[in-house]
This record gives structure tokens, C-alpha cells and sequence, in this order.
């Protein structure tokens, strides 16, 4: 374990990790006949320890796509398969920083509730995993294999947690009942399919890897005009399959910017009404802003005219660490990124500088 001083572009701590689990059944639904519900409790270094009866699960499909893709995944997720709802607020982020490791950068405040508090105490920022490659690939493919066995083999009875939800009724009122099939895997995510989902999986076939995008292709970042307003991202020129920009993201130093960047904006919807923007009353607007027309909800307007320059300035600096963070291993070699510069309404009024309405 490697713990660093105050630094918010550098871990917390970093840890050489494993994926490990506990398989839970955590309900018991009175059907005919009864069946359980079955969960992944996450046990990783740096996580709390599995507990009967926790809302914080391994998404196993998310984790299998971490094997196959960098990015932002979220691996840790509430049963009900609603992250929030367990106080999960940010994906991880995963990165290969070469052809042997696979990293994870886990937001402290973002993914508290599934850390280990006496690790990591009342710390900001983020925490740094690293596996083997090999070893998390096994690792992930011997849950996979654990999770297939148990849905498919009936469970004992004597062997579920005196915590599942519904054993003390099964014992008083089904005395003949002595083993039990699991119905459900937990998060139920995919359409209500994730038992059938994992059931069909073959956990031995081979999982490429993809960078996130081919060499050759183009990212801009910037605030693009659109109808039903502004979008960050463009891919060769399209808007079309873009996600939220920090689904791509695989460290924290490119959130620290893709942060600061939009610290000097915000969406027109979140100002006062006092501040009298001309908001869109019809239908939204397309095509280029100009000075004097609507302002949609969506779009991202200056807090400050004088911060316009300074917000143009972090877009760049943006721009630039995600394209060095795509050039790192396996992530995205040979994509190059820029940042566009465009005019934005502002918070307090100012004049429309001339040309300023252009992609730079």
C-alpha cells in the first residue's frame, strides 16, 4: 500500500488488488414454489468487507466489459440496480495502462459506502487499484462460473444466511422444504433478463479488447449549439452516440479538468429568474447562437463575461490531458482530440464580441 500527501491530481493510496466475492441469497419470494434472490458481495482491497444484508453488489456484466474496454464502468451498484440508491454517485474509472495492468481510479466521496473506512477516513479524491491482467480476467471469469453454478444447482436450505429475508417463515411453514432454485440474480438489470443473461454466457470464450475508439477518429470538445441545447462532444462531427463525456474518462487528473473546465458555466435552467436571460418560450432553437436570440434551458451560459477567456483556457487544458490520457497503453491510441472555442451567453450581460460565434 502507497499513500501520498494532500494532492488532488495524485491517490490517496494505491493498492495492489484482486477481485474477490461472496455469493448471498438475500430473499426468499413465497411462490409456488418459493425461490431466491442471489447477489455478488464485492470484497476487494480498499472495499468494505462483504455483509449479509448490504445494498452494494458487483454488477458482473459491467465488470466483464471492463475487461474488454476502458472507460467508466459501474461495477459497484445497488441491488435494485439504481447505483443512488446505495449512495453510489460516480462510475470507476478503468484504465490499461499497459498490455499486463488493468487499473481502477474510485472517487472517495463519489463510492464512500463501498470503501473501507479505516483505509480511507474522512480523505477526498481518489483511491488507485492495480491488477494483473491475467489475474482480474480469471478472477472475474471464475465469479462468472461461481454465479452460473449457483443459479442453476438447487441451494439447502441449511445453507443460506440466517439473515435471508424469509428463512424464518420457510422454516415454520415449509418443514418439507429442503432446498430451494434461484430465480433472480441481483441487480436485475437488462430488461429483467439477468439471471437468463448470465445463464447464457460462456465464461471461457475469448474477450477482445477494444480502445475506445479507432485510430483516426476525431473528439471536440466545446459548447456546440443544438436543439434542446448545447452539447460537449462531438465525434467526427457528430453528435449522434455520444454519452456524457466523462463515460470516456479513465483517470482522475481529466475529471479534475473536465471539472474546472465547467466551473465556469452552468446550465441556463439553474440561474434565478431575477437574472432575466431570454429563455426560449417556442420551440427550441437550432442552429448558431446569436446575440439577442433564446437562450434554451439546456444551454450552458458564462457566470462571469470577464471568466470567458479562463473558461476557453480549461476547455483547452481539458482537451489536452484527455488526449494524453487516451494515448496511454491500450486506451485509444491514434484518436486526436481539440477543444472548440464558441461564443457563450453570459450571467451578466456584455456586448457580442465580433466573429466570436465561430469554432476556433
Amino acid at each position: 500500500m502507497t499513500r501520498f500527501p494532500d494532492d488532488e491530481t495524485r491517490p490517496v493510496l494505491i493498492l495492489p488488488s484482486r477481485i474477490g466475492w461472496q455469493i448471498y441469497y438475500s430473499d426468499i419470494i413465497f411462490d409456488d414454489p418459493p425461490y431466491l434472490f442471489m447477489q455478488a458481495l464485492p470484497d476487494f482491497p480498499g472495499g468494505n468487507k462483504p455483509e449479509a444484508g448490504q445494498d452494494v453488489v458487483w454488477d458482473v456484466f459491467s465488470l466483464i466489459e471492463s475487461v474488454k474496454r476502458p472507460g467508466s464502468h459501474q461495477m459497484l451498484t445497488c441491488t435494485c440496480g439504481e447505483a443512488s440508491d446505495a449512495g453510489l454517485e460516480e462510475f470507476i474509472l478503468v484504465s490499461y495502462p499497459d498490455t499486463g495492468t488493468i487499473a481502477w481510479e474510485l472517487d472517495i466521496p463519489g463510492l464512500r459506502p463501498a470503501l473501507d473506512e479505516t483505509l480511507i477516513g474522512d480523505s477526498e479524491g481518489f483511491v488507485r487499484l492495480v491488477f494483473a491482467r491475467e489475474q482480474y480476467e480469471a478472477d472475474i471469469r471464475a465469479l462468472v462460473h461461481a454465479l452460473q453454478q449457483a443459479g442453476r444447482d438447487p441451494v439447502p436450505v441449511t445453507a443460506l444466511d440466517s439473515r435471508t429475508h424469509g428463512l424464518k417463515h420457510l422454516l415454520a411453514d415449509y418443514p418439507a422444504c429442503d432446498s430451494l432454485l434461484v430465480d433472480e440474480l441481483e441487480p436485475n438489470t437488462g430488461g429483467g433478463m439477468a439471471l437468463e443473461r448470465l445463464l447464457e454466457l460462456d465464461a471461457n470464450e475469448p474477450w477482445p479488447r477494444t480502445p475506445l475508439w479507432p485510430a483516426g477518429t476525431l473528439i471536440e470538445f466545446g459548447f456546440f449549439p443544438n436543439k434542446g441545447g448545447h452539447e460537449l462532444m462531438r465525434i467526427n462531427g457528430e453528435y449522434s452516440g455520444c454519452r456524457w463525456p466523462s463515460h470516456y474518462f479513465t483517470s482522475w487528473k481529466v475529471i479534475i479538468a473536465f471539472r474546472s473546465w465547467l466551473s465556469y458555466a452552468h446550465r441556463a435552467y439553474v440561474f434565478d429568474p431575477d437574472r432575466k436571460l431570454p429563455f426560449a418560450t417556442s420551440l427550441p432553437r437550432t442552429g448558431p447562437i446569436t446575440h439577442g436570440t433564446d437562450i434554451d434551458p439546456n444551454d450552458f451560459v458564462l457566470l462571469h463575461a470577464s471568466d470567458r477567456q479562463r473558461c476557453h483556457d480549461a476547455g483547452r487544458r481539458f482537451a489536452a490531458m484527455f488526449q494524453a490520457s487516451l494515448q496511454e497503453g491500450e486506451t485509444a491510441p491514434g484518436v486526436t482530440v481539440r477543444y472548440c472555442e464558441n461564443f457563450l451567453h453570459t450571467a451578466d450581460d456584455e456586448p457580442l464580441p465580433a466573429g466570436d460565434n465561430a469554432d476556433h
